[in-house]
């Protein structure tokens, strides 16, 4: 295709973040994430170690106890707990409820973000994580994210049973009702409703993002939760390979990491103004599908997708592990 023509077919692919940024460009402007430094967020175990040398002598005895005890997967349970902030008493708490849950509550309490066997489909109890209604995608991937970090919000999510009463942050901020729900799905959209409400509040200075319109990236930035990590929210035109790749090196060793990294994504102009913004998020997980491959939770579906690297980054076309869009419009991306 001749210069002028790919210039013509990079601009019909636009999105109204990819707009923004080649304006401010031109205007010799650069954004405040091409400006700042990055560094990729610690992982669970740098947090756990550091984590455990700060414990009393005492504590830290009774975690050494229950990780020699353990086996290879409880093990890795029991550091994500220390590293989210859990007291020892909660962390030995769980090490004594864990022979009591059944193989899938387990499974998912170890790995929140692992498909149940023989399917796509995250579950919690028997439900699938799917978000709470049509524009919960943000809060669900919010969520689904803290519970990675976290092993005693997902044996709540799981389970409903809590660690010697240990309230996960999540599941402080609900009401005292919505704390004993009785139905995994209803303990998950109550987490996803609070999240929507911290999410969108001030988002305007005072004024609040409206709820209709989902959860805008810079507030899911500022809830984003996952141990060792911030988060902030970066603007994304993914019609630039060259910066867009360097965004997806910085994602890629954010999940080398263990950190999760959710994705705002979008149409473009050619199909209507409205579809070239941010309209769905997604959740790329610290699985490979292969060399060059990503993971990715899709809400809507409550499903784990798979895409390769060339396919995101030369996307023009509506990708079902982008939840039928085609570009990535922003990303939260982690950082240390």
């Amino acid at each position: 295709m001749p210069a002028g023509g790919q210039r013509r077919a990079a601009l019909g692919q636009l999105q109204a973040t990819g707009v923004a940024m080649r304006i401010a460009r031109a205007l010799g402007l650069r954004a405040r994430s091409e400006r700042r430094p990055w560094l990729p967020p610690r992982t669970t175990a740098e947090v756990a170690g550091r984590r455990r040398a700060d414990l009393p002598v005492e504590q830290r005895a009774r975690y050494d106890h229950l990780v020699t005890a353990a086996g290879a997967v409880l093990t890795g349970v029991l550091e994500r707990a220390l590293a989210a902030g859990a007291p020892v008493a909660a962390i030995e708490s769980l090490a004594r409820l864990w022979p009591e849950l059944t193989d899938a509550a387990r499974g998912q309490v170890a790995a929140p973000l692992r498909p149940g066997p023989g399917s796509r489909l995250v579950l919690l109890g028997d439900a699938p994580a799917r978000q709470r209604g049509p524009t919960a995608c943000g809060s669900a991937v919010l969520a689904l994210l803290a519970a990675a970090g976290d092993p005693l919000l997902a044996l709540w999510f799981a389970t409903g049973r809590l660690a010697a009463g240990h309230l996960p942050a999540p599941v402080v901020a609900l009401g005292r009702t919505h704390r004993v729900e009785a139905d995994a799905a209803a303990r998950f959209a109550a987490v996803q409703a609070s999240i929507m409400n911290r999410s969108n509040r001030a988002a305007f200075g005072p004024l609040p993002w409206p709820a209709r319109l989902g959860t805008p990236p810079w507030g899911a930035a500022r809830v984003a939760w996952h141990p060792g990590a911030v988060f902030r929210s970066v603007m994304v035109d993914d019609t630039d390979p060259a910066r867009f790749g360097a965004l997806l090196d910085r994602a890629d060793r954010a999940l080398v990491a263990g950190v999760p990294v959710p994705l705002f994504v979008g149409g473009d102009l050619p199909t209507g103004l409205s579809t070239a913004v941010p309209r769905h998020v997604v959740l790329l997980v610290p699985a490979a599908a292969g060399p060059g491959g990503y993971a990715v939770f899709e809400p809507a579906t409550g499903a784990i997708q798979h895409l390769t690297r060339a396919e995101l980054v030369t996307s023009t076309r509506p990708q079902a592990a982008l939840g039928g869009w085609s570009h990535v419009c922003w990303a939260v991306l982690p950082e240390a």
